[in-house]
């Protein structure tokens, strides 16, 4: 069994290496019989209380610092090549949390502040400073700072921690209230991640400039492709199509309708009309863009209608088709369309072809016709729909193809090739995988968070079905993708993506403060909990929840820590004398069931210090460094 040693208890080793100084001094001097052999033993003890001594003072030295490293790129890819060696990424610097680490932290809260001191303050200066110049950890300061230092200087020795790569695909989770160190430790990976050469996505709703500067940086160092999307700068800005990639239409209509906050007939309604514009268009020749759906949407479907029924009829009957419905006369147009009840078309004509149209294909849908009649026919309801009807049950989708639809927004995302005044390159997710670039995606949520999330979800719907392909096919590609404030763009496409994607080679990184800003963007706690059981690697950073650190306490584990438990007591008889009397002192080491890591060290953690549960098994805490 690990002895039990209490390591706020006073130094009396300095004593006895006062003592055994003393002792050689005079054992020199006196050179009494056997000299040489009593001189050896005092200093065997005099270097053995000294350690002792030392280690202690270390501990304390090393629970009173501050430690923080900064340090050069070249110095972060140095340990990021040694890191690699090994087949990990490097996450800073820190040690293995065991049963000892959470023993001492245990004891450390149950004291007061002002019984953990360090070097005794009748200690001459010299060797003050002496001892904090040699016993003092690497990159540390004596100060007080956000969060208690003595959590990491409860070890006072680091070595590198590493990411292992193997453990990558089963996604990382990083948790962290504001300026606890997130966006720095991003910085840290993806500075890594440029140099290693995959793939690299990053989702940024914040806009955060350091971090975009890291990566522009780093990819021009590296000689990689930097593309940069972002709604507050259009003009540096790409253009990205987030609905070019689908095997199906109905994926594409479903990243759009996934954004509309609605339920029950509103929600499937605003899909069935997605679905019919895009399969049109693609019927038509077009590919489908937020625009173009938002147009049909908005005025009307009769433009498209036209089109397709003239497309058919072309097909059908040749350059004459239209001879018959040319030589009707107005007044006989007039009369037809008054037969109907209700008629939404703006021209005659469109009533003429819609009959001619039904009356040829009634009970006649089969062989290669089948797609493009059963198109036809879905856009003749929407266009012999009630407006008023159809108004009321698209109201819920019209904010979002306003939003995705409009401005410099809408020609970022729906590019129009032919525009031949717009110089701006157009990407599609998998023409950025497929080139190997790394792409920053600012959702400028700050400005509008509404619309930036909207951005951010819709691309990750898109990545989504880029990853679905791709798994279907078997082909792998390393994808990094990060993405910060993960509450402000998760959904379903990306629970999925968490769920398969690691099978088609993402590597996904998420970030938030709380598990509460997810609760409240999905729903349920259920739901949250799907997403976040998807997730094999969690790094925690200092949290202000103290629910969520509850919750990362319990996923941790538990183990079991000693205490040592004394008592006194003493008697005396009255008939005895003054001085006699009995007295016991007594002590017992006792274990108690206790959580590895305390929820309140999670909440007092240091900024850019944290702790890290890998691949399932290994539990570290660490700390990061600030790239110069």
């Amino acid at each position: 069994m690990r002895p039990y040693h209490d390591m706020f208890r006073p130094n009396y080793d300095v004593l006895s290496v006062f003592v055994w100084t003393f002792a050689i001094f005079a054992i020199t001097i006196g050179q009494p019989p056997y000299w040489e052999l009593w001189l050896l033993i005092a200093i065997t003890s005099l270097i053995y209380r000294a350690i002792q001594s030392a280690s202690l003072y270390k501990f304390r030295l090393s629970i009173s610092s501050f430690r923080v490293a900064k340090i050069s790129v070249s110095e972060v890819m140095e340990r990021s090549h040694a890191a690699l060696k090994n087949g990990a990424l490097w996450l800073g610097d820190g040690f293995r949390w065991t049963q000892r680490h959470a023993e001492i932290a245990t004891h450390i809260m149950r004291r007061n502040p002002d019984e953990m001191k360090t070097l005794p303050t009748w200690f001459p200066k010299p060797v003050t400073e002496l001892l904090i110049k040699y016993l003092a950890p690497k990159n540390s300061v004596l100060v007080d700072e956000i969060g208690m230092p003595w959590i990491h200087g409860i070890n006072p020795e680091e070595t590198p921690i590493p990411l292992p790569l193997k453990s990558l695909p089963g996604h990382t989770l990083i948790l962290g209230t504001t300026r606890a160190g997130k966006t720095r430790l991003y910085e840290l990976l993806c500075t890594q991640v440029i140099h290693l050469g995959p793939v690299m996505v990053v989702i940024d709703p914040k806009g955060d400039k350091d971090w975009e500067n890291r990566l522009r940086k780093e990819c021009a160092a590296a000689g990689r492709k930097f593309l940069y999307f972002h709604p507050a700068h259009p003009s540096k800005s790409i253009r990205l199509n987030p609905l070019a990639n689908w095997s199906t239409v109905s994926s594409a209509s479903t990243r759009i309708s996934q954004l509309v906050d609605a339920d029950g007939s509103f929600a499937a309604f605003a899909w069935k009309t997605l679905s019919r514009i895009m399969r049109a268009l693609v019927m038509e020749g077009q590919k489908p863009t937020i625009r173009a759906v938002k147009k049909y949407a908005q005025t009307g479907v009769e433009d498209l209608l036209v089109s397709l029924l003239t497309k058919y009829f072309l097909g059908k009957h040749g350059a004459k088709w239209d001879a018959e419905i040319n030589n009707i006369k107005p007044t006989d147009a007039a009369q037809q369309r008054a037969s109907k009840t209700q008629s939404n078309s703006k021209d005659p004509k469109t009533e003429l072809m819609i009959q001619k149209f039904q009356k040829e294909v009634a009970g006649n849908k089969i062989g290669d016709e089948f797609e493009m009649i059963d198109t036809i026919e879905s856009l003749i309801s929407m266009h012999n729909h009630s407006k008023e009807h159809f108004s009321k049950m698209i109201q819920v989708l019209e904010p979002i193809l306003e939003m995705l639809g409009t401005g410099e927004v809408g020609a970022m995302l729906s590019p129009d090739p032919t525009d031949l005044n717009d110089k701006r390159d157009i990407y599609t997710t998998k023409k950025v995988i497929e080139e190997g670039a790394v792409l920053y995606v600012g959702t400028d949520s700050l400005a509008d968070k509404i619309i930036g999330s909207a951005i951010g979800s819709i691309i990750l719907a898109d990545f989504a079905s880029v990853a679905g392909d791709m798994y279907n096919s078997g082909m792998q590609k390393d994808i990094y993708l990060f993405a910060d404030e993960a509450a402000e763009i998760i959904n379903d496409q990306l629970i999925q993506l968490l769920n398969k994607g690691g099978g088609a080679g993402f590597k996904i990184f998420l970030a938030t403060q709380t598990e509460a800003d997810l609760i409240t963007k999905l729903g349920s706690r259920e739901k949250a909990r799907q997403a976040l059981g998807n997730m094999n690697n969690v790094i925690c950073l200092r949290l202000k929840d103290f629910e969520t650190a509850k919750w990362i306490s319990e996923s941790f584990g538990k183990t079991a820590v000693r205490h040592q438990e004394e008592s006194y007591s003493n008697s005396g008889d009255s008939s005895a004398s003054a001085t006699d009397f009995k007295g016991t002192v007594s002590r017992s080491l006792k274990e108690a069931e206790a959580p590895l890591v305390s929820p309140d060290l999670l909440t007092r953690l240091p900024p850019l210090q944290f702790y890290a549960f890998l691949a399932g098994g290994m539990l570290y805490k660490g700390r990061l460094p600030l790239i110069l």
